[in-house]
């Protein structure tokens, strides 16, 4: 066993106390585990699946959870306390999965609290995965040699990563995603800002361990010091402002590390430089990089208005977007202070927090995320769950400092710090979150201690001990590997799961290709396989709808928004269709696509697709009053509105309450917003209506001359023209 810091298994032994953990294949499978699981997650995704990043890699870490959940379980069995390495951060890390089960016991949505969204996957079942991970760590990794393979196998992972993040980068992405991805590369993790963070988390713990790590040979300390400053370099290739915090606070505690606790003179004078030559480079970061432009951005100097006058400085989009969540999330702590709202309920509280003025990117969405692990973890486990998960990371921190020099652990040191930094204004998420944890892990397993003692023997019974005690561990052999078996055979229940993922896509798929059958057998295996997500029914609603079985479509779309409540989207879907019935004859249809409409603006007040959707159903109903109320409420909550389906409705619905002069404004907003194209012609055929009746019939026709060229031979265009040129009556 090395001194170096990795506890070897330090239990005393009797003279025959049965097999040594040290030695059991057992643990060493649970290693191997490990590694896969470090290794896999980030690199991990399926582009045939309807969430490609976050359901594979969620579906793969929960299955490797299980069978090393089963390891662990089966040496408990079988080595008892032998088994365990006690640290006080146990304490702290046991009490935040505490509070999550708590949360998700009273969560506001239980559903999603176990199992998380689809889009995030962020549930209890991750949580405790997380804490899977943790355990698997601090209590299994027992020699140097594991914990290399460790750390090896974790930047084993991040190879890949870099590999797919320079392909995206230089425009050879192989994949046909629905954003840009040579400016700013998403890599195998599917968002940018997780991405930097990853790399920043993994680029501090690796430069750390070779500047420090002296038992490292010096080729192979300079191999992982010139790749930690590739990863550090690929964070300014990401543009992610947030993990430029994250190295400069890793850079801060590593350099105090040295200065307090490092047992050469010359290593401290060298923290000093180190720490001059760090700020010398984030200088350089911020002057000359675009990411230092990002950075140098965030708050936009202010202009001039129409007048003249000055104008105050503004955050720009996306620090104003975070900035709105967070006035969200301390609503959310106020009203649900000790538990919060259930892991992964963000997207289920936030519509009841939603304001009449936020950022046109929360205000035409439902967010799913708070965008920072503080603002995350309060509004979903409450202050319970936030104060253990910062004392856990405290705890660990303040560990490392009063401990001697042990690289390992300033390694997993720097790395809570830059995950810590990093994450304070980024999304949580499955493919870096287990960074966290994992450092936890390594600090735990440095600085514990085993809680096995030795067992001793009387002489004159050895024999017979011995005899008891070899009857003893072969049964509780066959008990642990049966406890890994069953592990094993949990971790393939996450088949059904993923073949839903990629059924919905498939269905998808084949509703835009017209193939409405293979559509509808598609999203009805989908929810066979997972009746728990409400995406998979409205995927299946979507496919009955383009095979014209409305009846069927409705009992999906209800199904939907009954899975997800604070969707108005799926409220949305389920008028739509009950408005298809009422304009086929069903005199009862149209009732309840009013009673979904009004339901949809109680659930999302302002949100201005719930008001959007009431003002179709009304204005199809024949309510031109009511659906006026709601288009304008529509309009007001979104002025900047890019959705041609608002401006579309508002000119229609103001045409028909006979005000053609605020249809020809709104008309005009919306070309000038969207521009001439196929979103556009039906407006411009409206503005044409509106300005006829005003009177401009040469204005008129040149809005349906406008028309004609985005949709040459148009009949109805060309007959409302020549009524126009006639001066014949166009309503």
């Amino acid at each position: 066993m090395t001194r170096r810091g990795w506890r070897g298994l330090q239990t005393a032994r009797a003279a025959d106390p049965g097999p040594d953990i040290g030695a059991s294949r057992l643990r060493l499978l649970g290693v191997a585990l490990v590694c896969a699981k470090v290794f896999a997650v980030p690199v991990v995704f399926d582009y045939s699946a309807d969430f490609p990043f976050p359901v594979v890699k969620a579906l793969l870490s929960h299955g490797l959870a299980y069978a090393l959940a089963g390891v662990m379980a089966g040496l408990l069995i079988q080595f008892g306390r032998s088994l365990v390495i006690w640290s006080w951060i146990h304490v702290p890390v046991l009490a935040f999965f505490a509070a999550n089960v708590l949360a998700t016991v009273f969560a506001a949505d239980v559903n999603v609290a176990l199992f998380g969204t689809h889009a995030r996957m962020l549930g209890l079942a991750t949580v405790l995965d997380f804490g899977v991970l943790y355990f698997a760590i601090a209590l299994l990794v027992r020699t140097r040699a594991e914990a290399t393979a460790v750390v090896l196998s974790a930047l084993a992972g991040s190879v890949f990563v870099l590999a797919y993040g320079f392909v995206q980068l230089i425009g050879r992405d192989p994949f046909d995603w629905n954003v840009t991805t040579s400016g700013r590369p998403f890599s195998t993790l599917g968002q940018t800002t997780t991405l930097g963070e990853y790399l920043a988390v993994l680029g501090a713990g690796a430069l750390t361990l070779a500047l420090l790590d002296a038992a490292l040979r010096g080729l192979t300390r300079a191999a992982v010091g010139l790749y930690a400053c590739l990863l550090l370099a690929g964070v300014l290739v990401t543009q992610t402002r947030s993990a430029l915090i994250g190295i400069a606070v890793a850079g801060v505690l590593v350099i105090a590390l040295v200065w307090l606790r490092h047992p050469s003179a010359r290593a401290r004078t060298m923290g000093l430089v180190g720490g001059v030559v760090s700020v010398g480079a984030l200088v350089l970061v911020l002057l000359f990089t675009p990411l230092g432009a990002r950075v140098l951005g965030t708050v936009e100097a202010p202009g001039t208005d129409a007048t003249g006058g000055q104008l105050a400085p503004r955050l720009e989009q996306s620090a104003d977007t975070r900035i709105g969540l967070y006035a969200a999330v301390i609503q959310m702590v106020r009203d649900r202070p000790i538990l919060g709202y259930g892991p992964d309920n963000f997207v289920v509280a936030f519509p009841r927090y939603r304001s009449e003025s936020e950022p046109a990117e929360i205000q035409q969405s439902l967010p799913t995320s708070a965008h920072g692990w503080p603002a995350q973890i309060a509004a979903t486990s409450g202050v319970a769950g936030l104060a253990s998960f910062i004392t856990s990371a405290v705890l660990a921190i303040v560990i490392v400092l009063r401990g001697r020099f042990r690289p390992a652990a300033w390694m997993a040191a720097a790395m809570l710090a830059a995950f810590l930094g990093a994450g304070l204004t980024t999304v949580s998420d499955i493919a870096v979150d287990w960074l966290f944890w994992a450092s936890l892990g390594v600090v735990a397993v440095i600085s514990g201690r085993p809680l096995g003692q030795a067992v001793i023997t009387p002489p004159g019974a050895r024999h017979q001990s011995r005899i008891d005690r070899k009857a003893e561990w072969s049964f509780r052999r066959v008990a642990a590997w049966s406890c890994c078996a069953v592990g094993l055979l949990l971790a393939a229940t996450i088949g059904p799961a993923f073949d839903a993922s990629r059924s919905i896509r498939e269905a998808q798929q084949h509703r835009v290709a017209g193939r409405t059958q293979q559509a509808v057998i598609a999203a009805a295996r989908a929810v066979g396989e997972d009746s728990r997500r409400s995406e998979y029914w409205d995927g299946l609603g979507l496919a009955y709808i383009a095979a014209q079985r409305t009846t069927d479509a409705i009992k999906a779309f209800d199904k939907a928004a009954g899975l997800a409540p604070y969707n108005v989207v799926y409220l949305g879907d389920l008028a739509s269709a009950n408005l298809l019935l009422a304009q086929r004859g069903d005199a009862s249809a149209g009732g309840r696509a009013r009673e979904v409409a009004d339901r949809g603006v109680r659930v999302d007040p302002d949100n201005p697709q719930a008001h959007l959707t009431r003002a179709v159903v009304m204005q199809v109903i024949g309510d031109m009053s009511a659906a006026l109320d709601s288009v304008q409420r529509a309009l007001a909550l979104d002025p900047a509105s890019t959705n041609p389906h608002l401006y579309m409705t508002a000119t229609h619905v103001f045409l028909a309450n006979s005000r053609p002069s605020e249809a020809i404004s709104i008309a005009r907003r919306a070309i000038g917003t969207l521009g001439a194209s196929q979103d556009t012609f039906q407006i411009y055929v409206d503005l044409a209506r509106a300005l006829a009746i005003t009177g401009q019939r040469a204005d008129a026709i040149a809005a349906l001359d406008a028309a004609l060229a985005i949709r040459p031979g148009d009949a109805g265009a060309i007959q409302l023209r020549a009524q126009i040129s006639a001066g014949m009556p166009t309503q």
